[in-house]
């Protein structure tokens, strides 16, 4: 792939900028981790907004599947893929996916660019926003690893435990979403069994953890909590690492 210096006149940018190379898994998950990222850009001309090198491989091996079923390691391929983007051109890579990060060791150690992780880089959002407990909606097998809590009880934070009949909620709302993009009408109900779960375990902030779950924002907002987004806290991290001068 070409790498371009600015033509200079108005056709520049900053020397500095660097290049984000994305491992999506999920393609709406994914493709709302871009909306995040672009939306963090002020730019008026295309040449504004830094490069991506964007790889959605849906044939990755199912990071659940690997960890409750013992079935194929995504971690090789998804090393290989950041291996594949630096060699494109990517300065700093991501993995779009909450899961993934649960081996987030195996597939970033010897990493030939630097490898953001989204648990911390939420849990920091969360803390820089004020939080002081929170309620993580996650995948079965983050809820299992506990690798939020863990995080958060570092970051000196509380977390709000999910009990195993909410745990089922979030578990299909992930999977509606995945299919389809978004959630369906009928599960307006199901939204509102975690919200008052929160109010009632007296957590201020939610935090979205599964990349899945980002419409879900609106909704736990208009119910008086605080959200934290991984995707945002994601693209905000990316787009500070590549972009060193913006503000």
């Amino acid at each position: 792939m070409p790498t371009l210096a600015p033509a200079g006149g108005e056709v520049s940018w900053p020397l500095d900028e660097g290049v984000l190379g994305v491992v999506g898994v999920a393609p709406w998950a994914t493709l709302e981790f871009c909306r995040c990222f672009y939306g963090l850009v002020s730019a008026q001309k295309d040449w504004h907004f830094p490069r991506v090198l964007l790889d959605i491989n849906t044939k990755l091996p199912s990071r659940g599947r690997h960890l409750q079923l013992g079935e194929r390691d995504p971690s090789p391929y998804i090393a290989e893929t950041i291996a594949e983007l630096a060699q494109a051109g990517a300065t700093v890579a991501v993995v779009a996916c909450n899961t993934a990060h649960i081996l987030f060791d195996r597939w970033s150690y010897g990493a030939p660019i630097p490898v953001l992780n989204i648990v911390r880089e939420s849990v920091s959002s969360a803390q820089r926003s004020g939080a002081r407990r929170l309620l993580v909606l996650a995948s079965a097998s983050l809820a299992q690893h506990n690798l939020y809590a863990q995080q958060a009880e570092w970051a000196g934070l509380a977390c709000l435990p999910l009990a195993p009949d909410l745990q089922c909620i979030v578990n299909g709302l992930i999977e509606t979403i995945k299919t389809s993009g978004s959630f369906s009408a009928s599960d307006g109900g199901a939204i509102a069994e975690l919200v008052e779960y929160a109010h009632k375990g007296q957590a201020d902030t939610v935090l979205l953890g599964c990349t899945e779950l980002s419409t879900l924002r609106q909704h736990v907002e208009s119910a008086g909590l605080q959200v934290v987004d991984s995707n945002e806290a994601l693209a905000r991290a990316a787009y500070m690492s590549i972009c060193p001068t913006a503000s």
